[in-house]
């Protein structure tokens, strides 16, 4: 078949947007088919018919809904002669495991707290919210949130998760997400005029796969850079480190860890670099028999020091040596082990508990004390751990002063401070930051929860005023405003404030 023909059946098809540039298509139909096929290019979508259901969350005793009509999908939940519903916005995820939502409230992106689990043909809470006391539609979605799974949002700059109309230039993974901007290859269609992954050198080139396939335990953008600035071609340090812990022993794994547990492998150590997620994965060609495909895949390495038994036609090598175990963050899902073991791992019931940080590859030595501390913050507020954020304190308040413009370096100081009960030190932190970057309204938030907690309530209400003219739904800006109108005597403006908020969010 020629290849005019294929794009030709390629552009009559309904494809979501921007999985495959329609200009693509016309010189390389064949792989932009074959891509169309692929779980990246379904990665987002607008709002379909979903399947009706019910259910208590049995941890929050809050009762969920779900029904589709013509008007669109709607969600409910009901806690305590409480309710609330929203409609649906966009679907995340092609459903191979399972699939969640986001609603649009203005301009505002939010996370619904409801999944489908595709692989059990059931609604349960989305992955997060197991524990959650009360899940509902307030879980801000912001930019990091969605670069692995829109291909072109459209934020609105200092903001936390607000969209422009539309929200998304494109919405599944577009073909540039892996080879860079296409304008100079469209130009000049010849090889070097765009990035094929293959070619670059390890680590830029393991890079563009673990833009999306390496989460780590934090990410830290460099100063001045958004983790939205990576380009395919580039390390992935040039724009921010990863850091990642070592993860306890067991038979589950971490959804987004493809990369670090393919490292890990016997397969990937020995192979000096050259084994890579390509080796095994084509994009732009989904096997119509898994099993085979990936068997051939093996022992294109394997094939000639293996047993005649053990290498014969029908064995399926990932089902032995790449279990699907249960993910410890997925939800109600199981993923392959990138780990490639010769046999089944066993589960330690006594674990070692992970270790401490460290970057899945250095950034510049000027940088890595930095990026290093800020990441340990990080870590250590999340999961409370003093030991942590006190750690990288002390090497960032060392050299504070070459930090003096640096909002991420002045924020995670402050927030260390406010923690340890010295509001007056991490507000000194926060009134920098507002003179940095003025309208971001959570900065606005931050100098306001340091008056608070230095017994100056009436001082904080500009601050919280402000943040919520910058942001009107910024939760945490709403309720400690309601809170300090009340402690202040001004109980109508609490519940004026409360109630418009409400009304925003669909509360009834």
């Amino acid at each position: 078949m020629s290849k005019a023909i294929l794009a030709a059946m390629l552009l009559a098809v309904a494809m979501p947007a921007c999985a495959a540039e329609p200009h693509c298509a016309q010189c390389h139909a064949k792989e932009v088919l074959g891509y169309r096929q692929s779980a990246m290019a379904h990665s987002l979508s607008q709002a379909t018919p979903q399947p009706d259901g019910s259910f208590e969350h049995a941890f929050s005793k809050t009762r969920f809904s779900i029904r589709s009509s013509s008007s669109g999908v709607i969600q409910r939940f009901e806690r305590g002669g409480a309710s609330s519903e929203q409609k649906i916005a966009f679907v995340i995820g092609s459903g191979v495991h399972a699939y969640g939502y986001l609603v649009e409230v203005g301009d505002h992106l939010f996370q619904s707290p409801l999944s489908y689990y595709s692989n059990r043909h059931q609604w349960d809470v989305a992955p997060g919210y197991e524990e959650s006391r009360s899940p509902d539609f307030s879980r801000p979605v912001t930019l990091e949130c969605l670069l692995c799974h829109a291909g072109k949002p459209q934020p609105i700059p200092d903001t936390l998760n607000r969209y422009q109309t539309p929200a998304f230039a494109g919405e599944s993974i577009s073909c540039e997400r892996c080879h860079g901007p296409g304008e100079a290859h469209e130009k000049l269609p010849r090889a070097g005029s765009i990035i094929n992954p293959a070619k670059l050198a390890g680590a830029a080139r393991d890079s563009i796969c673990e833009q999306c396939h390496l989460a780590g335990e934090v990410r830290i953008p460099n100063p001045g850079k958004s983790i939205a600035d990576f380009q395919p071609g580039q390390l992935l340090e040039d724009t921010y480190t990863i850091y990642i812990a070592a993860q306890p022993a067991g038979e589950t794994l971490k959804v987004i860890s493809h990369s670090e547990q393919l490292a890990l492998s016997v397969c990937a150590q020995k192979s000096a670099g050259k084994l890579w997620c390509g080796t095994c994965h084509n994009p732009h060609e989904i096997p119509a028999q898994p099993a085979a495909y990936f068997r051939d895949r093996c022992l294109g390495c394997h094939g000639a020091t293996l047993e005649k038994s053990h290498a014969a036609p029908g064995r399926d090598c990932v089902a032995c040596h790449m279990p699907r175990l249960p993910a410890r963050d997925g939800g109600h899902t199981v993923f392959t082990d990138h780990r490639i073991t010769r046999q089944p791992r066993q589960g330690s019931a006594n674990a070692e508990p992970p270790a401490t940080l460290a970057a899945w590859r250095e950034p510049e030595p000027r940088l890595r004390d930095r990026n290093f501390a800020l990441a340990l913050i990080a870590v250590g507020l999340q999961n409370e751990s003093s030991r942590e954020a006190v750690r990288g304190y002390r090497m960032l308040i060392q050299d504070e002063k070459d930090y003096s413009d640096d909002p991420a370096v002045l924020t995670s100081l402050g927030s260390v401070l406010l923690r340890a009960k010295q509001p007056a030190e991490a507000l000194r932190r926060f009134e920098k930051v507002l003179l940095l970057r003025p309208a971001y309204a959570p900065y606005e938030v931050n100098a306001a929860s340091a008056l608070i907690a230095a017994g100056r309530k009436a001082e904080s209400v500009p601050h919280l005023e402000r943040a919520l003219d910058l942001d009107p739904l910024l939760e945490p800006a709403v309720e400690l405003l309601r809170g300090v109108y009340t402690d202040l005597g001004e109980g109508a403006k609490a519940a004026e404030l409360v109630g418009r908020y409400k009304r925003e969010m669909g509360y009834r």
